[in-house]
């Protein structure tokens, strides 16, 4: 199954005075690589972002937005169980004969680990039970995101703009975080032979290549061409 090395909590970077509505970390797994989670301010509401995760089965980018309806008082819940390591469970939506249920499994599927799940069920005990979305990450990165995402709702009220449709987001192509128009991101243009756009700022100033070389994990070949590319040009 591998083992997650370690993990690299990151703040947004921001002025010393201003409330950060961004936080984001990455854990470098020994068989699967870079591991993300971003936590940010959307709108009124929360959006966690985990690239990558699983989608019906498949490799992807799973943006997960979480309203505020009660003045932050859900949100808080989920910061405070993510932040101790804790289970926990909110119904997203339910219907005749079914029900989804967002759910946060510490130490599943092995000790250190823990999954955030969106699941769908039958709602009987005997019921099919069917992951829909689901991001595996350890548990240390889990209790950071948790922080970060107690840190973000005293900044969210009935004044911040709505936010019904997600924001845009493109992955950063040297490491492929979820980079959205509110990150602390960079753009290098003409970098030699292969012009880069579109780069989040680790990757930009070159921690992401010394990170990777310090943990020793793969590297997808066309992130590791893209992030050469950067050091030679900032060298």
């Amino acid at each position: 199954m591998g083992r997650h090395k370690q993990h690299k909590p990151r703040r947004s970077r921001g002025e010393s005075d201003r409330p950060t509505t961004e936080w984001f970390g990455t854990a470098f797994h020994s068989t699967e690589g870079m591991q993300h989670l971003d936590v940010r301010q959307s709108g009124n509401g929360i959006l966690i972002t985990s690239s990558p995760a699983e989608i019906d089965g498949a490799p992807a980018s799973w943006a997960l937005r979480l309203r505020n309806d009660d003045d932050g008082l859900a949100l808080n819940e989920w910061g405070a169980a993510l932040a101790a390591g804790r289970g926990h469970a909110q119904v997203m939506s339910e219907g005749p004969g079914y029900m989804t249920v967002l759910s946060f499994m510490p130490n599943q599927p092995e000790d250190g680990v823990g999954t955030l799940a969106r699941i769908r069920t039958s709602g009987s005990p005997d019921g099919d039970v069917v992951f829909e979305r689901s991001a595996e990450r350890p548990m240390e990165l889990w209790a950071e995101a948790g922080e970060g995402l107690l840190r973000i709702v005293p900044l969210l009220g009935p004044d911040a703009p709505p936010a019904d449709d997600l924001e845009d987001c493109r992955l950063c192509p040297g490491c492929y975080r979820p980079v959205y128009e509110s990150s602390s991101s960079h753009t290098l243009i003409g970098a030699g032979p292969l012009p880069l756009m579109g780069l989040c700022r680790l990757c930009a100033e070159g921690t992401t290549l010394r990170s990777l070389r310090q943990a020793d994990v793969p590297v997808d070949p066309q992130q590791r061409v893209v992030l050469e590319t950067v050091a030679a040009a900032m060298a």
